[in-house]
């Protein structure tokens, strides 16, 4: 589950991000805390983009993704794993692999994570605000904050309901912390549900 605020850009992201952990270590958010020894993360990528079409097929569309410090993202097993630079990665996929391949601009990501717990009920949340600018165009931006359901420290099933209450609280609290910010100028981009549960079979 996960939901999307869009922020102006040129967002002071990181100073949102170290008021926000003050306010979770304070005790602002009722029965949360950042998550024990796990609180705060910074990434800072450089990410190049691949649309993938199969030649002569008719699929979906996909992308192959290269983020420097060695991640590939990709949606396929098939495709080459970490250690492929952007002008390697596009020889393998159309030369070995026989796809259509067209590169999107690359963009510099930064994100800071702020990981949130719950002291009742143990799940977790992750609080993401990144800023992505083209590597061509430093003045083309995107600013956005992302609260995601992560896990639960139980060992017992969940319920669902439960999960969709507090994180609905949880959203509740952040967008009126976002949209407080002159800089940001918050609003809700999007929001995703839980997969419905999975029954399990009898033993």
């Amino acid at each position: 589950m996960e939901y999307k605020f869009n922020l102006t850009p040129g967002t002071g992201i990181w100073v949102a991000a170290m008021e926000l952990l003050k306010a979770l270590r304070h005790g602002v958010l009722d029965g949360c805390q950042p998550e024990y020894r796990n609180e705060f993360q910074i990434y800072f990528t450089e990410n190049h983009l691949f649309d993938l079409h199969p030649d002569g097929e008719r699929r979906p569309r996909a992308e192959a993704e290269v983020v420097y410090g060695g991640h590939l993202r990709a949606p396929r097993a098939d495709l080459p794993r970490p250690g492929h630079f952007p002008g390697r990665l596009r020889g393998v996929l159309r030369e070995e692999m026989g796809l259509q391949v067209r590169a999107m601009p690359p963009f510099r990501r930064v994100r800071y994570d702020i990981q949130c717990e719950s002291m009742i009920t143990g799940h977790i949340c992750g609080i993401f605000l990144d800023h992505c600018s083209l590597l061509a165009a430093p003045d083309v931006r995107l600013s956005q904050c992302e609260l995601e359901y992560r896990r639960s420290r139980s060992l017992l099933d969940h319920d669902q309901n439960e999960v969709l209450a507090e994180m609905e609280r949880i959203r509740n609290w952040l967008q009126d912390y976002l949209t407080a910010r002159p800089d940001a100028g918050a609003h809700l981009l999007l929001q995703a549900h839980l997969p419905p549960r999975r029954t399990r079979r009898p033993a």
